[in-house]
């Protein structure tokens, strides 16, 4: 395993902490191989480096899991354009700047007959269901990381890799922005610590296996015990009218109701008007 980190603080700026080298060491202590690795992710230069790291050390690239990021919260009318820029560089530009070469990597690998395992897992956040008030920056950068994956899982279909992105609710040190402290975190009834990174290893070490070759495209947040599927870009409810489109005023009596509000609809013929309510879905396809 390659350990990417820039050993920087929360914000971003720079510290004497080594997390990358912490991490190797507990990999090391438990019989595992691991090395260290401080490129910049967030340029073309370090995820091409961060990927040769790998191919380097073991020959070869099988896993790649985008997980780097830092927070500057603020609200959108007191954040300055560096606050947007610096975390839309590092959780978005970052993921593609990995992400490209390591496709690159298996895409050569499957043109040469060696390729059919891949594996591809994205960092998004469930602040995205929630507002992310004070957050405009990372959930923007968060959602691109979703629609991201969404689109590599398609290119990369063809050559056995799959790309999923995964909504971590854990304690850490990131995370602790805001939050309540691992410290406070409350321990469930059953025993569960909902707030235990664990759980969200699990998931990662399961879209990582051969076992989960099957699922790509798709979008999961883990909390403790729990594990969420989230479909992205669901259409909700339908108005159709088949005679012409809809104006202006039509359009102001007409969109309350797709909230339960307004008016009865117009006296319209069957024919030119229908209310086709939430869409039938198939089942999901991974």
């Amino acid at each position: 395993m390659v350990v990417n980190d820039l050993g920087v603080a929360t914000d971003g700026s720079t510290t004497d902490e080594s997390p990358a080298d912490e991490v190797v060491a507990e990999i090391t202590a438990a019989g595992g191989a691991a090395v260290a690795d401080r490129s910049d992710i967030s340029t073309p230069e370090g995820g091409e480096a961060l990927v040769q790291r790998a191919v380097d050390e073991w020959g070869r690239l099988d896993i790649v899991v985008n997980n780097a990021g830092f927070g500057r919260p603020r609200m959108a009318f007191n954040m300055s354009i560096d606050e947007w820029d610096d975390v839309i560089r590092v959780h978005l530009r970052g993921t593609f700047c990995v992400s490209a070469p390591a496709c690159r990597w298996w895409r050569a690998e499957g043109k040469a007959g060696r390729g059919g395992y891949g594996r591809l897992i994205n960092t998004s956040t469930g602040l995205l269901m929630q507002g992310g008030a004070g957050q405009s920056n990372y959930v923007a950068a968060k959602a691109g990381v979703m629609a991201f994956t969404n689109a590599v899982a398609t290119e990369m279909a063809l050559y056995g890799v799959t790309a999923n992105t995964i909504m971590p609710s854990a304690y850490t040190r990131l995370a602790a922005i805001g939050w309540r402290s691992r410290a406070q975190a409350e321990v469930a009834p059953d025993g569960i610590d909902y707030g235990d990174p664990v759980h969200v290893a699990e998931m990662i070490c399961f879209l990582a296996s051969p076992e989960g070759g099957w699922v790509s495209g798709q979008t999961f947040q883990v909390r403790g015990g729990t594990v969420e599927h989230i479909p992205a870009w669901e259409v909700g409810r339908v108005f159709t009218r088949e005679d012409a489109g809809w104006t202006a005023p039509e359009l102001a009596a007409q969109i309350p109701r797709m909230f339960g509000a307004g008016a009865k609809p117009p006296e319209l013929p069957p024919k030119e008007w229908k209310d086709s309510g939430r869409p039938k879905q198939g089942p999901t396809i991974f």
